[in-house]
This record gives C-alpha cells, structure tokens and sequence, in this order.
C-alpha cells in the first residue's frame, strides 16, 4: 500500500511506484474536492457544496454501534440550504493529509487533520478524520467517515440533519 501525504503549502506527491503511478490522477483529484468539501462545509457554502459532490452523493457517519452509520444524502442537503448565502462560520482547512490509493481506480482512504486559521475564544480544536471517499469523475460520490460519529458533524451537515431528520436514516451494515 501506497501512502501520499500533504499539507496545503505542500500539496501530495505520489512516490515512484507503479501503483501510486496508476492512482496519481485519482489522488489529485480526491485532494482538492477533501480540501474544497471542508472549506465548504466548515463555512456552510451550499453552493459550493453542490459544485464538489455529485448530485446523488452520500455522505456516512458512524454511530456508536458497530456497523451503523447515519447517512446524509446530497440531496437533502442541497434542498436545505439557506438560499445563496453562507453561513457566518470559520473556515476549516486540511493539513497532514494522507491519502492511501485501493485497488479500486475511484476510491481512496484519507486520513486528515482539519483546522482553523482564525484564533477565537470559542474554536474548536483541530480534529483527526479517517474516511473512504469514492470520487466520480472530479466531485465526491461517496464518504464513509469512519474515524468521525455523527455528532461531529459540519455547520452545514449539522444544519440540515436537524431539519430533515425525517430524509436522512440511520442504516446499519454487516
């Protein structure tokens, strides 16, 4: 297995292998949509949102009990945005950024810190993700976020799984 790495100042650079070689279109691109998915959400531009997934995305968050997660559809949270304007949040950025190439031509693991450049009383602290991200073509298909639960959800996740709770379900898999 393969390992890239990168920050935004140092962007991945897959290492001279045959497999990371095959994987290196697949990595730029799944860099830059994890990048523009956090900015996106951490702010809660809607709009940019819908620019980075697919229409028909899904994105998985785990719950407590094993094998179950809470999906939120694209969809949803397309239709619950809050018209064309942002959400005063602080914009969140990817550092220590990993991503590990599987033997699947669209999909990577990615293992990332996100952060906030601007100090406040209330930040939050950095947080550690882990995650599955299957790309379709340059936009995000689907992300498993397997180090993350659902309460540690974006602004703009978190808003709409609060107004469409009813749209988006809780799923266990085995």
């Amino acid at each position: 297995m393969t390992v890239q790495t990168g920050s935004a100042a140092n962007p991945a650079e897959p290492p001279p292998t045959a497999r990371s070689a095959a994987s290196a279109d697949l990595i730029v691109r799944a860099e830059r949509a994890l990048r523009d998915y956090v900015a996106a959400c951490s702010t809660g531009d809607g709009e940019a949102y819908a620019r980075i997934v697919t229409s028909d995305a899904l994105i998985e968050y785990a719950l407590e009990q094993p094998g179950a997660y809470l999906e939120v559809e694209a969809a949803v949270m397309s239709a619950n945005r809050l018209g064309n304007a942002k959400q005063t949040g602080t914009e969140k950025h990817v550092s220590n950024l990993w991503i590990f190439p599987t033997s699947d031509s669209n999909t990577v693991f990615v293992h990332y810190r996100t952060r906030s450049d601007v100090p406040s009383p209330a930040q939050e602290p950095d947080s550690e993700h882990l995650a599955l991200l299957e790309m379709r073509g340059d936009r995000i298909f689907k992300m498993r976020n397997l180090g993350a639960s659902a309460f540690e959800l974006s602004t703009l996740e978190a808003s709409v799984v609060r107004r469409a709770t009813g749209t988006s379900r809780a799923i266990a898999h085995d």
